[in-house]
């Protein structure tokens, strides 16, 4: 047994140690076991820091000695993909899981400084979840030795090489961490009714909902740019069980709002944070263990459907096992918990009057209403991914589904916003036209272009609703300008990421062509010659090139006059095509080599060519960009030094 193996297996004695005076810190017969239990945090939060960066050591030396690192790095692999081969695969990423869950833990001990049964129990049943992960790490151990050392490791997936691998999977590993520390918390809350649990939905939900939506982001524009990945968002399994969570941890910060301002949502709240963790077991249950298929899997597979691959990986996997045990547990401690909680509560429960139409529409209707539609998306995504295990199902089904929510969602957040500015019969004039429009134009078009139809009045309503929002805080000074601010920007975010889907999705192109060198043919809006063919074989690989011109149809201008290029291994025939991509303001044009006929006998040889176009695709990642920022804005004029230093600023 190694170093790096020791380390592992003392993790689950120290967190045993670490429960049981945690627990005893409960019943506070003795102050010395809180400093005990502070010190066995740290020293678990030190074995966790020298694992990672024992190992990362190990990656950046590439010491074929271990399995894992054999299996994920190679010795001509530069420098970051060394590193990112430390979570290429399960037993790297859980390390990070399990690291930034003890960080988190021993953060929040440090930010929530009061003497509460609340802190005590968030941070027990935090170990209780990290001992949880110890143990499916100890069967999936990264210093797990190889019989014979190999001269080379097999290094990353093709597709794998790629900057967004550094950065991509820590930040999701790292938000997961955060999530853990949520669960535990709202089943705390649960059992204290400590309202100061309102203080550790802000800290860790918040940086965990930036830390999905960033790699939500990157992931998208990731698969965008690596061809065969369906574009930035294809409702793929591994994609569509990411957005889950971020689905869940959206309504519970939305949740949150309402329980500071109104104390409601008791249940909810905790209830929302508890299942964005099960969604998050869930996630990497399927995912990591190759339960459904998808482009973004690199596990091989058992052959058969989902219930087959199911049961092999249960029988043969110990550590998916693991997974899904916790998943199964979590979520009926969860049910049963919260079930309980309601029927204590039941009696309490305010009702709302509904006498008027001012009352129906009231403040805290439509927040309630907001809260319920977002859900309804949650679940009705979650049921199309579960039907999508047993078959392939198009975008389109999902798109279908999932708009006559979205656009629920988008009438309620008008006549919210909208309230303080304009009569409630006006608005609700509005928000029926803009329906009526985008049902009429939905049945009457044709193809995927009826999204951008029914996008389009409720573009304006959101749009506008925000900017007036956003205009009456305008004259206030820096700070109550930015705290209100932050929050539309990134509604603003989210409207414009809807927007540029719509465009991207209901009137983007594709057509492939095959062409003859020296000929031209027509390519949707555009006019494509194939000028020239080139091969370059360096006896390695061959490099294909295809020099093309690209004339738009109705000014006559040439768009693109470049080469285009895909190369072929000698040895394993294994092709990889480069993506040429033209950004422009208004769209992104695609274009990819597919395939090359060599000329013989006299004849010309020949390619085939996709070329798509792809409008609106800006205002994907602009919205994006706002969304996080306007998190962030709410962040920082929450945070104390930010608050201090904007007021001296607007002084």
């Amino acid at each position: 047994m190694n170093f790096g193996e020791i380390l592992i297996y003392l993790n689950p004695l120290l967190i045993i140690s670490a429960i049981y005076f945690g627990y005893q810190n409960l019943s506070k017969v003795n102050k010395k076991t809180d400093n005990k239990y502070d010190s066995l945090l740290y020293i678990i939060l030190g074995n966790h820091t020298f694992l990672l960066l024992l190992l990362s050591y190990y990656f950046l030396t590439t010491n074929l000695r271990f399995e894992y690192i054999s299996d994920y790095s190679a010795k001509d692999h530069s420098i970051g993909y060394k590193l990112a081969g430390v979570w290429a695969g399960r037993d790297g990423t859980l390390l990070i899981w399990s690291w930034a869950t003890i960080l988190a833990i021993v953060l929040e001990r440090f930010f929530d400084k009061k003497d509460s049964k609340q802190r005590e129990l968030t941070s027990l049943f935090g170990m209780i979840l990290l001992f949880s992960l110890a143990i499916i790490q100890l069967y999936i151990n990264p210093f797990s030795l190889n019989e014979n050392t190999p001269d080379d490791g097999k290094g990353l997936n093709p597709l794998l090489l790629s900057p967004y691998m550094i950065i991509h999977p820590p930040i999701v590993f790292v938000s997961y961490g955060m999530i853990v520390l949520l669960y535990a918390s709202g089943i705390s809350f649960l059992i204290t009714e400590d309202k100061n649990w309102n203080n550790t939905i802000q800290r860790w939900g918040r940086s965990s909902w930036i830390g999905m939506s960033l790699a939500l982001i990157i992931g998208g524009f990731w698969a965008y740019v690596t061809l065969g990945w369906g574009g930035y968002w294809a409702w793929d399994p591994v994609e569509t069980a990411g957005l889950l969570p971020w689905f869940s941890m959206t309504t519970l910060l939305h949740t949150s709002v309402m329980s500071r301002r109104k104390k409601d949502y008791y249940i909810l709240g905790p209830l929302l944070a508890m299942l964005t963790f099960v969604l998050v077991l869930l996630e990497s249950f399927v995912t990591r263990g190759g339960i459904w298929s998808s482009v973004h899997s690199f596990i091989v597979e058992d052959t058969g459907g989902t219930w087959s691959r199911l049961s092999y990986v249960l029988e043969n996997d110990i550590s998916v096992r693991g997974f899904f045990i916790m998943m199964i547990l979590t979520l009926i401690i969860t049910l049963t918990i919260v079930v309980k909680k309601y029927k204590e509560k039941d009696n309490d429960v305010k009702k709302n009057e509904y006498n008027t139409l001012d009352n129906f529409f009231s403040e805290e209707n439509t927040f309630f209403a907001a809260i319920y539609t977002q859900l309804l998306i949650l679940t009705v995504t979650l049921v199309l991914l579960l039907v999508r295990a047993n078959g392939y199902l198009a975008p389109e089904v999902f798109d279908l589904r999932l708009a006559p929510f979205v656009i629920i969602l988008a009438g309620i957040f008008t006549i919210h916003t909208l309230r303080p500015f304009m009569e409630l019969q006006k608005i609700l004039v509005i928000v029926t036209l803009c329906g009526l429009f985008s049902l009429i134009y939905a049945l009457l078009s044709e193809g995927k272009a009826w999204m951008v139809g029914a996008m389009i009045p409720w573009a304006f309503a959101c749009g506008y609703s925000i900017i007036k929002y956003m205009l009456k805080y305008r004259t206030k000074k820096l700070l109550p300008m930015l705290k209100a601010w932050g929050p539309y920007t990134a509604h603003l975010g989210i409207m414009l990421i809807l927007i540029g889907y719509c465009f991207s999705y209901g009137l983007g192109t594709e057509n492939s062509i095959t062409l003859k060198e020296g000929e031209e043919k027509l390519a949707g809006n555009f006019i494509l010659e194939l000028t020239d063919i080139s091969m370059d074989n360096t006896g390695t690989e061959v490099e294909v090139k295809a020099e093309i011109l690209l004339t738009d149809r109705e000014t006559e201008k040439v768009v693109i006059d470049d080469k285009i290029s895909k190369t072929v291994q000698s040895v394993t025939n294994q092709e990889t095509t480069e993506i040429y991509l033209k950004h422009e303001i208004h769209r992104d044009l695609y274009i990819t080599l597919n395939s090359v006929t060599p000329g013989t006998d006299g004849n010309q040889s020949s390619a085939t060519i996709t070329v798509r176009e792809i409008p609106g695709i800006f205002l994907v990642w602009i919205g994006a960009f706002l969304t996080i920022l306007g998190m962030i804005t709410t962040m920082f004029t929450e945070w104390k030094p930010g608050k201090d230093w904007l007021i001296k600023l607007s002084n």
